[in-house]
């Protein structure tokens, strides 16, 4: 064991188990022999990129947000108001849409983020909050938000894009649940009315072009 060298792409294939087998059970009743057997590994493999399961949850979070951090980040570069606020949102909602699971995970078990080993975990969340803040601060002015209240606001807009992540259907269309969220968060209920609209008015236009 002490000279087999480490492959990402191993290590990246028992993350995608990981997120899965916690996403659907209790952290305490999995043990780590199921999560090798859902990654298609040996458990002897799985401690030979982490050493306990504790470590394996964390990675399963860290790498998620390291990764969903350098999208938001990228998207709402060069953009201000509506616009970033309107990437911001849509990046951070197709990132959780295909991946549910994960967020379920991260939802179910936040309050890790209060134990020492989640120091990790919360330093990232904040600067998800942080971005978020930064994004709104053009509304946030407009709609005479205090200081004091910009983290409120932020917290509230992830939460709506998580409420549309956890809630999406079958058949529900990513970029109408943007529009519903950032619709909702600036004019409240008859605002997020409106955009759900306006998306479905779009769709049909593009269903109608394509039949031409």
């Amino acid at each position: 064991m002490a000279g087999r060298k480490s492959d990402p792409s191993k290590r990246s294939q028992i993350l995608r188990a990981a997120t899965e087998v916690f996403s659907a059970r209790e952290f305490h009743t999995v043990p780590v022999e199921d999560v090798a057997t859902a990654a298609g590994v040996g458990k002897g493999t799985l401690y030979l990129y982490f050493p306990n399961k504790e470590q394996l949850f964390y990675a399963t979070i860290l790498e998620a947000l390291d990764v969903l951090l350098a999208e938001l980040a990228a998207a709402v570069r060069g953009r201000r108001g509506e616009p970033a606020l309107r990437a911001f949102t849509r990046c951070f909602l197709t990132f959780f849409w295909t991946r549910r699971h994960l967020a379920v995970l991260m939802g179910r078990y936040e309050h890790k983020q209060r134990e020492p080993e989640g120091d990790a975990w919360r330093q990232r969340r904040e600067r998800v909050v942080a971005l978020a803040r930064e994004v709104l601060q053009p509304e946030t002015r407009a709609a005479r938000i205090a200081p004091a209240d910009a983290v409120l606001a932020a917290e509230m807009l992830l939460a709506l894009v998580r409420a549309a992540v956890i809630n999406q259907r079958e058949r529900d269309d990513p970029e109408r649940s943007v529009d519903f969220v950032v619709a909702l968060f600036l004019d409240g209920l008859r605002g997020g009315r409106t955009g759900a609209r306006r998306a479905g008015a779009r769709a049909r236009g593009v269903a109608a072009g394509g039949r031409r």
